[in-house]
């Protein structure tokens, strides 16, 4: 399927998604591979992985219209970097889909979460902080975990600094009614020097949940 387009009200914020139903030749055919990225993608042997880093790079290619080599990089904490530094950059990946979002006056973070994939609601305590385990408990949505655990991982890619706890350092507060088919969720960063709030955009597809956050540079 070929890219896909979103729609958000963010001045100065593109946002793409992309299906993957193509074959790995499909993406290595349109997309400038550099040294660096190839080394990173051989380390990767799940098929399907492999899919996931390839589509999510060949999207942020159509999200920006590029059409000259740009290296994508990798700094010490995981974020990714364009090397000529045009756009603020992020991706994600989860089954089939892929996305990216990119600005050039924000720092920005996506995240997508396979929304098909089974999983144990017990293992909310595990990143959770008490306050939202009590609320998820109350609504018992499984909506409510992913929404929080995809918010969470939003506001970890955004900070993009290490040693920060989900279940201590990350806070989200979802909303306290049934959870609306999009919307923003509020967030906190907090550690011993720092604190910060974020507001955190989520919209539920289908097959996946995409949040995403931006901060002013």
């Amino acid at each position: 399927m070929p890219f896909l387009p979103n729609n958000f009200d963010h001045p100065g914020i593109l946002v793409g998604l992309w299906r993957v139903e193509e074959d790995e030749l499909y993406f290595t055919e349109r997309l400038s591979i550099y040294e660096n990225e190839a080394k990173i993608l051989s380390r990767i042997s799940h098929p399907q992985r492999r899919l996931e880093w390839l589509s999510s790079r060949l999207c942020l290619k159509e999200l920006l219209k590029i059409r000259h080599r740009v290296e994508s990089l990798n700094e010490n904490t995981g974020k990714p970097y364009l090397s000529d530094f045009s756009f603020q950059i992020s991706y994600s990946h989860s089954n089939l889909y892929s996305g990216a979002i990119a600005s050039q006056c924000h720092k920005v973070s996506i995240d997508l979460e396979d929304l098909t994939k089974i999983r144990n609601p017990k293992t909310a305590g595990l990143f959770m902080h008490p306050e939202e385990l009590a609320h998820y408990q109350q609504l018992g949505d499984i909506k409510v975990f992913f929404l929080v655990w995809s918010a969470k991982e939003t506001l970890y890619k955004l900070y993009a600094k290490k040693g920060i706890a989900f279940k201590h350092n990350l806070l989200i507060n979802p909303e306290r009614k049934t959870l609306k088919q999009e919307g923003i969720v509020s967030g906190i960063l907090r550690t011993d020097e720092y604190e910060k709030n974020y507001e955190i955009w989520y919209r539920f597809y289908p097959e996946f949940l995409l949040t995403y956050a931006f901060e002013q540079l």
